[in-house]
């Protein structure tokens, strides 16, 4: 079970942290945009960090939902959990495909309307959880639930018109950090708790 305790201490953490390299650059007068844009845009030592840090929570999400289908097929070869974990691990993997190979902005340049590819993974969402609905009320699905609506209303804050560069970044940036950290802490939790319970059921 997720230790609720251990989620808000980390979201917390996050929010501290960026509150202070805001701060920090705010006084050297450097672009807070470049903390969420990717490495490649990087026009100052520190630029992309933030990007870099969503990113590696979903490696963290993609490589933990591998490992535990791995052992679980090992433990326990002919349970429903296997093949629930391996397409957790396919669906983070899809959105951090999404964000490594920056599809929605190609897209967007092939003349393909945002709200249409928010609306593609949107559907794969509720796909996602309509096929494993039994299994994912047996989880800290909360935790799920809000990792998914921040990533949505980062998608949704970049389309915003704002003219301040910062409330911009921040409005964008900081939901879709924290989406990767509830995301990576419920598999996680997830993982854990079904291999600690297939360990104790092959004893």
């Amino acid at each position: 079970m997720a230790n609720y305790r251990t989620v808000l201490l980390f979201n917390s953490l996050t929010l501290v942290l960026v509150g202070l390299v805001t701060a920090c650059l705010s006084l050297f007068s450097s672009s807070v945009k470049g903390l969420f844009l990717p490495p490649c845009s990087a026009t100052y030592p520190g630029a992309g960090f933030f990007f870099l840090a969503f990113q590696m929570l979903f490696y963290l999400s993609v490589m933990v939902c591998a490992f535990t289908f791995g052992l679980l097929r090992i433990i326990q070869p002919d349970r429903p959990e296997n093949r629930f974990i391996l397409y957790s691990g396919l669906f983070a993997g899809c959105f951090l495909f999404n964000e490594v190979f920056r599809t929605h902005v190609h897209l967007g340049r092939a003349g393909f309307p945002k709200v249409t590819i928010v609306i593609f993974y949107a559907v794969l969402a509720i796909a996602y959880g309509l096929a494993f609905r039994r299994q994912i009320r047996s989880t800290p699905y909360p935790l799920l639930l809000s990792g998914v609506g921040l990533l949505f209303v980062a998608f949704f804050a970049e389309a915003l018109p704002l003219k301040n560069e910062i409330i911009s970044s921040l409005l964008e940036g900081i939901p879709k950090l924290l989406s990767g950290i509830n995301i990576a802490l419920y598999f996680w939790f997830l993982c854990q708790g079904l291999i600690v319970r297939s360990l104790n059921l092959s004893k």
